[in-house]
């Protein structure tokens, strides 16, 4: 199996398993605060969405050949979520669907071999970030 075969197995069990605990949320779950600090389990998708959308951008001028830089993780995490924050849930779950998307399509266009530098990215941006907030949310889960 390919590494990129491996990337998009592994982000698409990331994703399943992230899936199924949004699944237990009722609506008023998706608003209430706690599931990472202040934020809702809306505003988690949202971030991982933000984050999927640079990793975009990133895998984008790799492919090109340009040499991508990532941004400083907490500002760009204040940025995303000052602009997120206020969105709808069915438009967070569409930017979530969009990004998830554009993301896959980034991962299957890429060459191979993927340097391990580029495959941690990736993993960062999907499994491994599913992952961190899974835990998150696993607790905010118990707690409701």
């Amino acid at each position: 199996m390919s590494l990129k075969q491996e990337r998009l197995e592994a982000e698409d069990a990331g994703w399943r398993a992230l899936c199924a605990r949004l699944d237990r949320l009722s609506v008023q779950d998706w608003e209430r605060p706690g599931a990472a600090g202040e934020w809702t389990p809306k505003h988690v998708v949202a971030h991982i969405a933000c984050w999927q959308a640079e990793a975009v951008q990133f895998l984008e001028v790799l492919r090109e050949g340009g040499t991508p830089r990532w941004p400083d993780v907490e500002e760009f995490n204040a940025e995303a979520y000052a602009q997120c924050r206020d969105m709808t849930l069915r438009e967070v779950q569409a930017m979530s669907g969009a990004a998830r998307h554009r993301f896959r399509e980034e991962i299957v266009l890429m060459a191979e071999p993927i340097p391990d530098k580029h495959a941690r990215a990736i993993a960062n941006c999907g499994e491994n970030h599913y992952a961190e907030h899974g835990s998150h949310l696993d607790a905010f889960l118990e707690s409701l």
